[in-house]
């Protein structure tokens, strides 16, 4: 029975890393595929870019830290797949963070001295913004190259059940305090203020919508109809990202102090919860944008239309159901 649950586990992590796959290197194409042709590239484009860069990262080395932990033996590449996972999530919540804080200063008026000065200058250097946190998320991450994880429970059940597990899963004392003190670093740092930026965006958002809305009741002027819609979009999008950082830093703290002991289900859901972050995150985007959106609709058209059978039309689907 456990093996058959552990067994449904990794299904769905493995449909979840196909999805991610899917959704964000979608994300990305687009808008490579825009710089190619020279189109105009906005500064969300960049921040999408840099979050679907990230989350593409994430699913590969999650993938192949998957196989390691599953098959391979080989400590130098195991123990970098697993950094560069970690740094990938790390890069994937900070510039999503970012991106809320540029949903704020994109769309919100408010007159206050302060919040216009963070306008003008988190606008005037955003591509700066994004590259130095990705290179503190990257340094942050380096002592983790000396280190490996500890080998998931579900997989030492699973494997130890085939009786075909090679590994050797002991750590050093010295390993278990490097990653006693990045977990100690990340959480507060890494996760703590992304979650901050995005709760501090969604609830400005939330108050300027409000403010919008009543002056539309109060005025009737059309004019503020573009700005609801904006405030409605990015408000979509902020809650949702706001959605899954509160997963995501839920799931991080319950690997952290480790609520569940080894054997427990609990642990293997919670880490199919961590897996599902990547393609959920996507998804949020490309609906989200309406660039995204539009070229979505796109290739859902072509695919529809590449599947359909030669001579196929909407009456001769008619007459198949009603004599079906």
């Amino acid at each position: 029975m456990a093996t058959s649950f552990i067994l449904a586990l990794t299904a769905l992590q493995v449909v979840a890393l196909l999805v991610g796959f899917v959704t964000n290197g979608f994300m990305l194409g687009v808008n490579l595929s825009d710089w190619k042709h020279c189109r105009d590239i906005t500064a969300a484009d960049h921040f999408i870019c840099a979050v679907g860069f990230s989350n593409l990262s994430l699913q590969i080395w999650l993938g192949f830290n998957w196989f390691c932990d599953l098959f391979w033996n080989w400590d130098l590449f195991c123990r970098s797949a697993y950094a560069l996972k970690m740094i990938s999530v790390q890069c994937s919540l900070t510039v999503s963070g970012l991106l809320c804080v540029f949903y704020c200063a994109k769309i919100l008026t408010f007159n206050h001295t302060l919040f216009r000065w963070h306008q003008r200058h988190f606008l005037g250097s955003y591509r700066r913004i994004i590259i130095c946190s990705m290179i503190v998320c990257t340094l942050m991450g380096c002592p983790l190259f000396s280190t490996r994880e500890k080998q998931p429970i579900q997989v030492k059940n699973l494997l130890s059940a085939n009786g075909s597990s090679i590994l050797n899963d002991t750590t050093t004392h010295e390993e278990d305090m490097y990653l006693g003190i990045y977990r100690a670093l990340v959480l507060p740092f890494g996760y703590t203020i992304p979650l901050g930026f995005t709760i501090v965006s969604a609830s400005l958002i939330i108050i300027s919508l409000k403010r919008h809305t009543r002056r539309m009741r109060n005025t009737l002027n059309a004019k503020h109809e573009a700005f609801v819609d904006a405030h409605l979009c990015a408000r979509f999008t902020v809650l949702s990202l706001l959605l899954l950082f509160v997963m995501y830093f839920i799931t991080a703290v319950i690997n952290i102090i480790d609520i569940f002991k080894e054997g427990d289900p609990g642990l293997a859901l919670v880490q199919l919860v961590s897996a599902l972050y990547a393609p959920a995150h996507g998804i949020v985007l490309i609906r989200g944008n309406s660039k995204l959106k539009n070229a979505a609709a796109k290739a859902k058209e072509r695919i529809v239309r590449a599947l359909k059978p030669k001579g196929w039309s909407k009456e001769d689907a008619a007459d198949y159901i009603t004599q079906h």
